[in-house]
């Protein structure tokens, strides 16, 4: 069973100035390591991480398992419907919107 502390090459923020996720990425080449900030501007392109990420190797899906709850945490958004969109997005066949998924059901009239 893999050490839920072990060091990753990430880390996932939240810019609440922005209102941004923010990841930084520690790249590691043959004699420097640099890290790198990448902004996640929106839900939708938090999603297309997601679906990028999930289904590669153990570090990816940490990686995408971390996004969706920083979604979650930090943008109210539903695991379910992200990772049901992100289903889709690695569906060449789909032809539903990415909006149309995340789109939160409408509330009830106070």
């Amino acid at each position: 069973m893999p050490d839920d502390r072990e060091e990753l090459p990430f880390r996932i923020e939240f810019d609440a100035a922005s209102g941004q996720v923010v990841l930084w990425v520690t790249i590691q080449q043959r004699r420097a390591t640099s890290i790198r900030r990448i902004e996640v501007p929106s839900l939708e392109a938090l999603t297309l991480a997601v679906a990028e990420h999930e289904r590669e190797s153990r570090v990816h899906r940490r990686l995408a398992e971390g996004l969706v709850q920083a979604a979650v945490d930090h943008l109210g958004a539903d695991p379910v419907r992200i990772y049901a969109a992100a289903a889709e997005l690695q569906d060449p066949a789909s032809t539903i919107a990415l909006g149309s998924l995340l789109e939160l059901p409408a509330k009830a009239a106070s």
